[in-house]
């Protein structure tokens, strides 16, 4: 046999599918660090049955399959199978070839294979197990193997040659059988204690057994007697029922007709509120336009007392500028008076300047008459020093003329600058306040205008909010009638509930004092909850059940039994959680149970429930299966062979065993124990629901009133704001006006200043021009006054006479133009006044103009203020009109109102009363409806009773059995019978049962014991056996291989020598075995003395002498030769190929001398990233380092 074929895929760097065939030769597979190829070795380790994942490189399971690279996403399924040729039929299997496949998937299934049929992992390690090819054998060798021989201790060193012995089947087979001796002691145990606690319960079951068979006999009359008295009973109950039924009916119909009654009251009481809310509308409307009216009026009269203030202050200002005008034209008149006389005066002294110039001119001629002669010239000199001295005298007078001028004339100028700047200082100021009050002008009028926005908003809210007022307080009123029926309806089955009615009178008993008793922990329709769609199935499905009671334990179940009896309470059935157990169908049953239509579960998954309760509800309901209907319910017990109850949803039972239940209750479901607690819960959830609806209701119709009384607050703060925002703004308009009025004053008096400013900037630059002139005038009088000076020290011995007259004439002529200079000043000072005179009458002239204007623009306000309160006056008698005309209209709606609100009183007064009548009905109505539901829960008693007690139901017990003539009579015999019952204490009843099994399995454990015995003796003496043949088969085989070893050490290192050695040849069960060794040319040592690489190629020796003692069909080698130098691989090669002991070999390795001793190359690369791929190689492909120089 050798390994044929190899298949991978999705195993580790195999992500592709990867076929490699084997020939029963030398084969070597090759490739660089890192590449997959020792992924073969691990493949076919896997496949063979290893399960450590740390055996195959990886932490868990998973790892095996490939996790994916940069380009491929990972897998999911990894798959390895190996084809062996079995044409010797090596393996014990009849077929020539046999394909073995592992599949693991990452969501951790496995499956196996052998030939392509499913088998399990134990099936493969089994076929392997005696073939040399199991996970423990030589047919797989790593560098791992070859390291734990040369670096184990002796003792660990053991398991290589067991594992060549083949003796570890037989530790493992002693190994079980030491676990199976533990197992049989342990059982023995058992069964002794077992068989001595049967002993103790034979005596006591043989007693129970008798009194059970007398207890039958006694439940027996029992059950004939009360069951006839149950009949006449239930009938009883159920005419008394009717009756109240009848009763009922017709108690709801007055009901109806005086509900009728209200309800039309009800109509025609909202109406008049609609009327009543009409006339309040109206009059609100009313008093709004009234308002508004008002409001209107109000302004009107403001304005004309703001009118009248205006044309009072127009009257004020227009006398005041009447008087600045009269004043005004009466300076316009003087300056021109002052104008004329002044230029009279400057013609006239034009008139003397000139006479004075002739005169001047004559003084010079006769001057002129003395220059001829030195005296002449001396006083023509003295002369013209003179006349220098005299128009210096006169340039100094103009310049001191000028001085004064110019001083009065800046004096002028500063008040006229003090005066503009007060003028700018106002200006400025009364421009700062105009800004203010336009702002304060503009924030008002917005104010005014959200005022009025708001308003509107405010008005139009309260009119939507009354409307929504008046479409909600009915429903709020129907809700209230809602609230009340649900509270009466819901209280009535809390009393019901509260008193546990509907229950049987012992678990009544036991129910209603349950704080009393210890461990009660409630009846099974208390504790489940069922769903509508449900109830009738379930409730038929339990059927008496319903009203058992679960307690904690044993304990609390008897003493809540001994209650009963105590209180003489009747009778009840107690479920402890400590003995009851859940049932549950077979998984097959459900399966076909589920293939059929119409099944819709397991009864005990259709309910909910505590979970600590949960052991009893699987115990009641977990074999019952419900249906959708009757038919589906037939085809299911019919599918499941009658086993189990079915249950359809109308309440109809198929039973196990093949008969049928169903047909229809009067009643319904009305008034059963589920049927109450669920319409308890609906009323509950119906209630709090109409509860928090009402409660959400009248906080919205409070928050409806809150808004609309908030609203009438807020529209009359906003009226009273507006107006006092329009008298403010009245006001500021006022003052904007005034102040306007002096700024245009203002204005007026800065032009003057202005044109004051520009002359007196005109004459200070003549000033400054005549100024200059004049100081230059002088200092050339000054020099020509020093030349004629010199000029007469040279002629001053001129004749006196001459010098005389000369003088006298220069006198005269000094003297007239004294007179001259005089009267030039004269003429420059009246030009003076001349100018001011014209300015300030245009100054004056301007002033009439300005007044005259503004005195026309008050004639003309006055003039529209006279028409404006006209216009007022006649629109203020309209509003009055209007205003007087509605107050009546208010009056009248308001009388209107009061008679609807009389009629409302009335009719709520009347409204009271029928709903005083109904309440006291309504109450009537739950009393009768609790006499009746008693009286259905009577009834419902009595028929569980017979249910529960008897499994009949009240049909087939009148088929059945007799009515009683004498209910009292019965009534006493069952009575009797009871107590009869009672006295014989509690009974078990399967103790007749319990005694023949008892007795029996004593007996059946008596034999068990004997045998088990017997099976200690065997196991003792098989694990004898078991050491006695590992002992034979492990000295057999490690000599075999001692001497193999001392044929093969010599020819694998070129001579030398080798000896294995027992450490404790006493104890061949335990010994360890030294490795001694003689390389060539050195002395016998232990292998830890050797150097890596001989240790590892004595470990390799080794393991060739043990694969031919004990040959292995194919033996891989994982990279074995890794440790080795060049020399001792050929050797290893050499070994290799020479190997002629029908062994096929596949070597895994990167060492070109083992390649050469390979028949067959396989290549293994990576040329994508993170996958492997197979590839065919040459020698010639091979470089010195092992590694592949081309690809294919």
């Amino acid at each position: 046999m050798y390994l044929k074929r190899i298949e991978i895929a999705g195993f580790k760097s195999f992500a592709d599918k990867t076929v490699i065939d084997f020939e029963n030769s030398v084969t070597a597979v090759v490739g660089p660090n890192g590449s997959g190829k020792s992924n073969i070795t691990e493949a076919i380790r896997w496949v063979l049955g290893e399960q450590s994942a740390k055996s195959l490189r990886g932490g868990k399971m998973p790892d095996i399959i490939f996790a994916g690279s940069d380009t491929r996403k990972q897998l999911n399924v990894a798959e390895v199978t190996v084809t062996l040729d079995n044409t010797d039929h090596y393996l014990p299997l009849d077929y020539n070839e046999i394909s073995v496949t592992r599949r693991y998937r990452r969501t951790g299934e496995s499956e196996f294979y052998i030939n392509k049929q499913a088998c399990r992992l134990k099936d493969i390690q089994e076929l392997f197990m005696d073939s040399g090819l199991g996970k423990e054998s030589f047919s797989i060798i790593s560098q791992g193997k070859v390291e734990a021989i040369f670096s184990s201790k002796p003792e660990d060193r053991r398991g290589i040659f067991e594992e060549a012995a083949g003796v570890l089947k037989y530790k493992q087979r002693k190994k079980k059988a030491e676990q199976k001796l533990f197992e049989t002691e342990d059982n023995l145990s058992r069964v002794q204690d077992i068989i001595h606690e049967l002993a103790e319960q034979l005596a006591p079951l043989s007693v129970q057994s008798e009194t059970a068979k007398k207890f039958l006999r006694l439940k027996e009359d029992l059950t004939q007697t009360d069951i006839a008295l149950m009949i006449a009973e239930i009938k009883a109950a159920k005419k008394d029922w009717e009756e109240k039924q009848a009763r009922l009916v017709q108690f709801n119909q007055e009901l109806s007709s005086l509900t009728t009654q209200i309800q039309a009251q009800e109509e025609v009481l909202a109406e008049k509120r609609k009327q009543n809310l009409q006339a309040d509308r109206q009059i609100e409307k009313g008093q709004q336009t009234l308002l508004a009216l008002s409001e209107s009026l109000k302004q009107a009269e403001g304005q004309k007392d703001v009118l009248l203030e205006r044309t009072k202050h127009t009257q004020k200002s227009s006398a005041e500028y009447q008087t600045s005008l009269a004043e005004a034209q009466k300076k316009v008149r003087h300056f021109e008076k002052m104008q004329e006389n002044l230029t009279k005066e400057v013609n006239e002294k034009e008139i003397e300047i000139q006479q004075a110039q002739t005169q001047l001119m004559k003084t010079q001629q006769e001057l002129e008459k003395y220059q001829k002669s030195t005296k002449e010239l001396l006083a023509e000199l003295r002369d013209q020093y003179v006349d220098l001295m005299q128009e210096q005298a006169n340039v100094g007078n103009e310049l001191k003329y000028l001085e004064r001028q110019y001083l009065q004339e800046t004096s002028k100028s500063k008040q006229a600058l003090a005066k503009q700047s007060e003028v700018e200082a106002s200006v400025l100021e009364l421009t700062v306040k105009r800004q203010e009050l336009s702002k304060k002008q503009e924030h008002l009028q917005t104010g005014l205008v959200a005022n009025k926005n708001e308003l509107e908003k405010i008005q139009l809210n309260g009119k939507k909010y009354q409307d929504q007022l008046a479409q909600e307080q009915p429903k709020m009123y129907q809700l209230m009638n809602q609230v009340q029926q649900l509270r009466a309806r819901q209280k009535s089955l809390q009393e019901i509930q509260e008193n546990y009615f509907g229950f049987y009178q012992g678990v009544r008993l036991v129910l209603q004092h349950k704080q009393q008793l210890s461990g009660i922990i409630g009846a099974v329709a208390e504790l489940i909850d069922v769903p509508s769609s449900f109830t009738l199935a379930i409730e038929t499905a339990l059927g008496g059940a319903a009203q058992h009671v679960i307690v904690e334990n044993e304990r609390d179940a008897r003493q809540a039994i001994t209650y009963l009896k105590q209180q003489r309470g009747g009778r009840a059935t107690f479920l402890p959680l400590t003995t009851i157990k859940p049932r549950q169908l077979p998984a097959h049953i459900l399966s076909q149970a589920e293939a059929v239509d119409g099944f819709l579960g397991i009864a005990s998954e259709q309910v909910t429930f505590p979970d600590k309760i949960q052991t009893v509800v699987h115990n009641l309901l977990g074999t019952i299966l419900l249906a959708k209907d009757l038919e589906s319910a037939n085809a299911i017990a019919q599918t499941i062979r009658y086993q189990y109850r079915v249950v359809s949803l109308e309440g109809d039972v198929m039973n196990a065993g093949g008969s049928m239940t169903g047909g229809a209750n009067k009643r319904g479901n009305q008034g059963s124990l589920f049927s109450q607690n669920q319409e308890l819960k609906q009323l509950t959830v119906a209630f709090e629901e109409a509860d928090q609806q009402l409660q959400l209701q009248e906080k919205k119709v409070q928050e409806l009133q809150q808004e609309v009384t908030i609203l009438a607050e807020k529209q009359e703060v906003l009226r009273t704001q507006g107006e006092q925002l329009r008298l403010e703004e009245q006001e500021v308009t006022n003052h904007l006006q005034n102040i306007m009025n002096d700024l245009a004053r203002f204005e007026k008096e800065k032009q003057v200043s202005n044109f004051e400013t520009r002359e007196l900037q005109q004459f200070i630059e003549t000033y400054q021009k005549q100024q200059s002139e004049l100081t230059a005038r002088q200092s050339e009088i000054e020099l020509q006054r020093q030349q004629i000076d010199e000029e007469i020290k040279s002629l001053s011995q001129e004749s006196d006479q001459m010098e005389a007259k000369r003088a006298q004439v220069q006198a005269e002529k000094a003297q007239e133009q004294a007179d001259l200079a005089v009267l030039k000043e004269q003429f420059n000072h009246l030009q003076i006044q001349l100018r001011g005179a014209r300015v300030q009458k245009n100054e004056a002239l301007e002033r009439q103009e300005s007044l005259e204007k503004q005195l026309a623009n008050l004639t003309a306000d006055f003039t529209d203020h006279e028409m404006t309160e006209e216009s007022l006056e006649k629109k203020i008698g309209e509003l009055s009109a209007k205003r007087e005309a509605l107050q009546i209209e208010l009056t009248t709606t308001k009388a209107q109102r009061e008679n609807i609100q009389k009629e409302i009183d009335q009719l709520e007064i009347v409204l009271a009363e029928q709903n005083r009548q109904q309440k006291i009905q309504l109450t009537e109505q739950s009393k009768l409806e609790v006499q009746k539901d008693r009286a259905e829960v009577l009834l419902d008693t009595h028929l569980g009773y017979l249910q529960t007690e008897y499994q009949i139901s009240f049909e087939k017990a009148i088929v059945d059995y007799e009515e009683t003539e004498d209910v009292a009579a019965s009534r006493v015999e069952v009575a009797s019978l009871k107590e009869q019952i009672e006295d014989l204490g509690p009974v078990n009843l399967s103790a007749i049962e319990q005694f023949e099994q008892v007795n029996e399995r004593h007996t059946f454990l008596a034999t068990q014991r004997d045998d088990l015995l017997s099976a200690k003796n065997q196991l003792f003496e098989t694990m004898e056996e078991m050491d006695d043949e590992v002992r034979t088969r492990f000295k057999e085989v490690f000599e075999a291989i001692r001497q193999e070893f001392k044929v093969v050490f010599p020819n694998m290192f070129g001579g030398g020598r080798a000896e294995l050695v027992l450490t404790d040849p006493t104890d061949l069960l335990k010994t360890g075995i030294e490795i001694e060794v003689q390389p060539p040319g050195k002395k016998l040592q232990s292998l830890s003395l050797l150097s890596g690489g001989e240790r590892a190629l004595t470990a390799i020796a080794l393991l060739f002498s043990i694969i031919r003692v004990c040959p292995v069909p194919f033996c891989i080698l994982d990279e074995v030769e890794a440790a080795l130098d060049e020399a001792n691989v050929k050797r290893f090669g050499r070994y290799l190929s020479d190997f002629q002991d029908g062994t096929q070999f596949i070597v895994v390795t990167h060492r070109k001398g083992t390649m050469v001793a390979a028949d067959v190359l396989y290549g293994v690369t990576m040329q994508e990233s993170g996958v492997s791929k197979i590839v065919s190689v040459r020698m010639e492909d091979i470089n010195e380092e092992g590694k592949m120089e081309t690809k294919v």
